[in-house]
């Protein structure tokens, strides 16, 4: 686990500012989630986050590891990062056992110890016994649960969820939830849930950051944010109509 400090951030796509002067502290074992409505700069965010995205200037660290700064990127693999996407990215031509395990077989894990470590994370999500399926044969929350319990078994230190709900049905929207906050008490990691669904947020946070056009216009928690707004932006799209003329 570590505390994640974003250090005003810049990042560019040609003369498109992605990220304009973007700060956030996120404390050690911290649920944050970042919100706002799409083009806000929040994915971009995670891919910075992630190792995936260089930046322009600024800085990103992980406790005392600096991720990214002016003259440093350290690549993904080395971030001890764990990543659930919104598609799920499994391996089609692997079964759930591989999908989950590939983390640590690229690590050098094989045997009895790469067994035993998958057994567990299936165990973890609700999976036990399904090893020896394919992703297709799966329905969409199995698969996220799959995805889950592969970013589970690398034991990171921070977990990025890139919109992680939304190839769901409405139906399967709320348990997942309740799955990511059970792994996030579980396992106390950091982490950064991204998500256009401002009831998402306001469900699973223990702080929000709301982003409109490449800035941070307000992190509080889930009660301040509705009850004390920082601009009539913010309370139109958390408040649902809260504004009085």
């Amino acid at each position: 686990m570590a505390e994640v400090v974003i250090e005003n951030i810049v990042k560019s796509y040609g003369e498109t500012v992605a990220l304009d002067h973007v700060s956030l502290n996120i404390d050690d074992g911290e649920l944050v989630s970042v919100l706002g409505a799409s083009g806000c700069g929040k994915t971009t965010l995670l891919r910075v986050m992630a190792g995936f995205e260089e930046i322009d200037s600024g800085l990103v660290r992980a406790g005392e590891h600096v991720f990214s700064s002016g003259t440093t990127h350290v690549s993904p693999e080395n971030r001890n990062v764990g990543v659930v996407f919104q598609s799920y990215a499994l391996w089609p031509h692997m079964n759930v056992a591989e999908n989950i395990g590939y983390p640590l077989k690229i690590k050098g894990s094989n045997g009895q110890a790469l067994k035993l470590a998958v057994r567990d994370a299936l165990e973890s999500v609700g999976l036990s016994g399904m090893g020896d399926r394919n992703p297709a044969d799966l329905s969409g929350g199995q698969r996220q649960r799959v995805a889950l319990a592969r970013c589970l078994i690398m034991a990171p230190d921070v977990v990025l969820l890139d919109e992680p709900l939304a190839n769901l049905d409405v139906h399967l929207r709320e348990s997942m939830l309740m799955e990511f906050k059970a792994f996030h008490e579980k396992t106390k990691a950091t982490m950064l849930f991204v998500t256009h669904d401002q009831s998402e947020a306001m469900a699973i946070a223990d702080r929000i950051a709301v982003m409109d056009h490449g800035h941070i216009v307000q992190f509080s928690t889930p009660q301040e944010l509705y009850d004390c707004p920082a601009t009539v932006g913010v309370a139109r799209f958390v408040g649902n109509g809260s504004i009085l003329p």
